[in-house]
């Protein structure tokens, strides 16, 4: 072999280690990433499940879920706000379904459990109708809701 061939050898071989040592950062990165999408999807649940904690909205949703009728206009515009920040917040869930370890089985299962549990009531559905007909959600999401509480 002469001094020629085994430079490019060399050079090949510099090539494909650059090329493992990128690859690694990227695999690095993307799992540092999917973990950072996975702490803010946490966080938007608990930000909308940490507001029942004021008891007179956990009242509100408490009788909203029964009977969203019932409600006076500005209760119902909580109860709907609520249930407005629910969806928004577990349609993360979906974004990520097929980004994080769970697989998508598991991201699509934890959406349509929040959302049945919700929107799966007498008034939380009376919510959602009335919703659909005033603003809506976009089509791919109102989609994934009515497979949920179907």
């Amino acid at each position: 072999m002469s001094i020629g061939e085994l430079a490019q050898l060399i050079a090949a071989i510099g090539v494909i280690l650059s090329m493992l040592t990128v690859a690694k950062q990227i695999s690095d990165n993307t799992k540092q990433a999917k973990l950072i999408n996975w702490g803010v999807l946490s966080e938007r649940y608990m930000s909308v499940y940490r507001q029942a904690g004021d008891l007179n909205l956990a009242d509100v949703i408490v009788r909203g879920h029964r009977d969203f009728e019932s409600l006076t206009g500005a209760e119902q515009l909580a109860f709907g706000h609520f249930l407005e920040n629910i969806c928004i917040a577990n349609e993360g869930a979906l974004v990520m379904a097929n980004s994080v370890s769970r697989g998508k089985e598991g991201m699509v299962s934890l959406f349509e459990r929040h959302v049945r549990w919700h929107l799966g009531t007498k008034g939380g559905s009376a919510w959602f109708e009335k919703f659909q007909q005033e603003r809506g959600f976009p089509d791919d999401l109102t989609r994934s809701i009515h497979k949920a509480i179907s």
